[in-house]
């Protein structure tokens, strides 16, 4: 008889599990946590009955057609379109970035290429080879985008300035 042990009950632990176990092997699976799902776990409000996201919020999108076939055989998934959103300067803007949002953060009307055109005139040319995500941003969207948008994310995200 194989035996395998599983460590990690997340999404890979668990289909790993699974995928074993349906081809013969003897699997045991243990977690840190005394719940399977890792940060996807969802659990019922006892007072109001409302499911909620422990973790927080989690959505899965593939567009690869094997992985839909595969999850779709284990439960109905809802349709969902993500439309990202971040507030700064008291406005709100779509992410990532695109021609909406460029033309609502510089208060203009601007065609493709002249936003093409914007952003080049703002880039940080000093930058030759980026060495960080910050380098990046600096050199492809300039200093006023990177600190409206980037500059600090982990701590923007949970509202912390």
């Amino acid at each position: 008889m194989k035996k395998i042990l599983i460590v990690g009950a997340g999404f890979s632990g668990a289909v790993i599990a699974r995928e074993l176990a349906t081809r013969g092997y003897v699997v045991d699976v243990i977690d840190s946590r005394d719940y399977i799902g890792g940060n996807c776990y969802t659990k019922r409000d006892e007072e109001s009955g409302v499911m909620v996201h422990v973790h927080g919020p989690h959505i899965f999108h593939t567009d690869n057609e094997v992985v839909w076939n595969y999850v779709n055989q284990f439960d109905t998934f809802m349709p969902y379109v993500c439309q990202v959103k971040a507030t700064t300067g008291g406005r709100v803007y779509s992410l990532p970035i695109n021609l909406l949002t460029i033309n609502q953060f510089f208060g203009c009307t601007l065609s493709p290429n002249e936003a093409k055109n914007l952003l080049a005139s703002k880039a940080d040319l000093s930058i030759e080879t980026p060495v960080s995500f910050e380098d990046q941003a600096l050199k492809f969207l300039g200093n006023e985008l990177y600190e409206a948008f980037f500059k600090g994310y982990p701590l923007k995200q949970w509202g912390i300035h």
